[in-house]
């Protein structure tokens, strides 16, 4: 194992689709097996709630929740409200903002809800057997083979998932993916934070990332879902740090920024590549920072991407 994570910790955001070697042929999926713990359990993790002191802005405890019925997914209420889009450059972490991160503008959003984790392998087994989802092109995760057959891993993030496939997913629950700017808003609130839980430098106990001050990984893999309540945003949403880059809703451009909607921006009108956020298992602390974005080919299987989902506030709710 430790050979293992001295590779990953060289990787690159643009080398992280990996593929098995020919000798070791990925197993079918049986989504039977690996629904067998989990359909029980709604939550697919009982977690602590975050620290008080590390997310003062608000309280998760007074999050509105709601169950998607697809997929037993818990679901947190963001509302309405303003949130800062960008790089804060007189707080970043001792980072200097990149480009496509400028101007720090705020926005405007609608209310919705988020899902509190990302979506594991058993919910996207579901859709699978639903016949509303693709059969996953891989099927193992960086360090482990049988990784979406193996019910050790039911609660884990499904990775290698390209847009497409999330965004049918996402449909299938009766949602969609989130914009950037929604994706921002459930990380941050409204002020201009670097990282969900604040502007506190990152640990092992606060996301699932490269470990700068030793040079070692956290876990040289994937995490299951709410295992850093420490990390959590001040809404209780998990893992938006770590663990997973997570796909979004928009069409990628350098300089979108310079000319986003004041309210409720859904991106470029069109592009070649998505945005993504949040980092991952085998990436440092510049990359987990809430401001950082990069983009990739909606068509890709990245083996540290997966994603969450959003849906719209029914109109009743107060």
């Amino acid at each position: 194992m430790l050979f293992v994570l001295l590779i990953l910790s060289a990787c690159s955001v643009q080398d992280i689709d990996k593929t098995p070697s020919p000798d070791q042929p990925i197993a079918t999926a049986l989504p039977t097996e690996i629904l067998t713990e989990t359909q029980t359990n709604p939550d697919p993790l009982t977690t602590s709630k975050p620290a008080t002191e590390q997310n003062p802005t608000i309280s998760s405890e007074t999050s509105t929740t709601q169950v998607r019925e697809t997929d037993n997914m818990p679901m947190i209420e963001i509302p309405a409200g303003q949130v800062w889009i960008g790089c804060d450059e007189t707080n970043n972490a001792g980072f200097s903002c990149l480009a496509d991160e400028l101007p720090l503008h705020q926005v405007t959003l609608d209310a919705y809800f988020i899902d509190k984790f990302e979506v594991t392998n058993a919910q996207y087994a579901l859709c699978v057997m639903d016949g509303a989802c693709a059969e996953p092109y891989y099927q193992h995760s960086a360090t482990r083979q049988d990784y979406y057959t193996d019910p050790d891993y039911a609660d884990y993030p499904r990775v290698a998932v390209s847009w497409f496939e999330a965004s049918d997913y996402c449909e299938w629950g009766g949602g969609r993916l989130p914009t950037e700017a929604e994706w921002v808003r459930a990380a941050r609130t409204d002020d201009n934070r670097v990282y969900p839980w604040g502007n506190e430098t990152p640990d092992c106990g606060k996301a699932n990332t490269l470990d700068e001050n030793t040079g070692q990984l956290c876990l040289g893999d994937t995490a299951a879902v709410g295992s850093f309540p420490e990390g959590a945003s001040p809404f209780g949403v998990m893992d938006l740090a770590g663990n997973v880059w997570e796909w979004t809703a928009d069409w990628y451009h350098q300089d979108y920024y310079s000319n986003s909607p004041e309210i409720n921006p859904q991106g470029p009108e069109q592009g070649g590549t998505k945005v993504v956020h949040g980092g991952g298992f085998d990436y440092g602390w510049k990359l987990t920072r809430i401001a950082y974005t990069t983009d990739h080919d909606p068509r890709e299987h990245k083996i540290g991407f997966g994603f969450r989902c959003v849906s719209p506030v029914p109109p009743n709710d107060p």
